[in-house]
């Protein structure tokens, strides 16, 4: 005798089970002091340069991309720690005459961010802040001229003749909305502390500005 299933019966099964796996999850995600997001989106960065103690008037904020991977612990209802790895463009765009340059450094940063965070509507907003170390992983020119492009990479390191130096300290300040359903967006600032000219003819620093649009896992 063949056994026959019930289609409905086999239906509401599988929809009680996913019921149950999801309430599962947002039970365990609420109750975790753990918690992972991941955003990118665009940076707006600049380079502060002074040669022989005058300021070159010609650098203006250049776009670029980033992106982070940023996992937190909660330490109370309203604090959080947060410590992250990403990636960064920086530079600056430089005007001639006839031509300009784009300066591209790209960079791989740890930022390490204490939360402050209250409800707000269907989620929570976050004001954060704290020190990010950045790490130069290369660094190019692109000479935009008569409608060509060259390209020439600078090198990095601590010697007279390097373009910039391979390691940054700065300090970032951000802002944030995260949505019940995870999806997030933050605002942040980031101050570069060190001097990263190699020539003490040279004095160079660096900040830029995030807009990212991510999601948190859980």
């Amino acid at each position: 005798m063949k056994k026959i299933i019930q289609i409905p019966s086999l239906l509401e099964s599988l929809t009680a089970l996913l019921l149950t796996l999801v309430l599962s999850h947002s039970t365990a995600k609420a109750q975790s002091p753990i918690s992972l997001q991941a955003d990118a989106g665009l940076s707006i960065a600049s380079l502060k340069m002074k040669v022989l103690g005058i300021e070159n008037d010609e650098l203006h904020s250049i776009n670029g991309l980033q992106g982070r991977l940023v996992a937190g612990y909660q330490l109370s209802d309203n604090f959080s720690l947060h410590a992250g790895l990403g990636y960064v463009q920086m530079g600056a765009s430089v005007e001639h005459e006839d031509h300009h340059d784009d300066i591209r450094i790209n960079a791989l940063e740890i930022p390490v961010l204490f939360r402050y965070q209250v409800p707000l509507g269907s989620g929570s907003l976050g004001l954060s802040a704290g020190p990010a170390l950045a790490y130069h992983l290369s660094a190019f020119v692109h000479e935009h001229e008569d409608g060509n492009e060259t390209e020439e990479e600078l090198t990095i390191g601590n010697d007279v003749d390097d373009f910039v130096k391979p390691i940054n300290l700065g300090l970032q300040a951000e802002v944030s909305y995260t949505h019940s359903s995870g999806i997030l967006l933050n605002l942040r600032y980031n101050a570069g502390l060190m001097e990263l000219g190699t020539s003490d003819l040279i004095e160079m620093s660096n900040s830029y500005l995030a807009v990212g649009l991510g999601y948190r896992i859980f």
